[in-house]
């Protein structure tokens, strides 16, 4: 009986280094990773919204936005769009001008299926950004739809109709609350 004490403890004390060990890890990197994920976020609204040259960051009622300002003057909004795709979330910025017309989306983070859902953001050969994101280019955003206006792509339908759906309803919801 003793020796099953013996090798309890010794267990438990290899648990709890290697719990300590993670847990230094994450405060030690912590910083490091929003640090990175804040400037990936920087450069999708610059590439979203390239004639503005500044970005106020606001919410209203639970919607994370951004005005996009050229000068004082502002020139569109860039609003942060969660979904749910086939396996995990997605996480985007989509950037629209005063009428509600999209200037571009970006896809920050996702968990999508490797070879499916994720062709959300794949840039094929010899283009300079995603094939799927650049058709919502030019689109009113409170009308768009899969099939309407956005050609789903083969075998992710339900990671389409998710970008597609949460960019319609949370530029929709933003545009109500500002009033446009």
């Amino acid at each position: 009986m003793s020796q099953l004490i013996k090798f309890g403890l010794i267990l438990g004390v290899i648990c709890l280094a290697a719990t300590l060990v993670l847990a230094v890890t994450y405060e030690v990197t912590k910083p490091k990773i929003e640090e990175q994920l804040k400037t990936e976020e920087q450069n999708a609204l610059r590439s979203i919204m390239p004639l503005a040259d500044s970005f106020n960051e606001k919410a209203m009622d639970g919607i994370e936005y951004f005005e996009a300002l050229k000068g004082k003057t502002v020139v569109g909004y860039c609003v942060r769009v969660a979904a749910t795709g086939y396996n995990g979330y997605i996480r985007m910025i989509a950037g629209i001008d005063l009428n509600g017309t999209i200037e571009g989306v970006a896809v920050l983070e996702h968990n999508e299926t490797p070879g499916l859902g994720a062709k959300i953001n794949e840039i094929r050969p010899g283009e300079s950004e995603p094939w799927f994101l650049k058709q919502f280019k030019g689109k009113p955003a409170r009308s768009i739809a899969v099939k309407k206006d956005i050609d789903a792509i083969t075998g992710a339908t339900i990671s389409s109709k998710a970008v597609t759906d949460a960019i319609r309803k949370t530029v929709d919801d933003l545009l109500n609350k500002l009033k446009k």
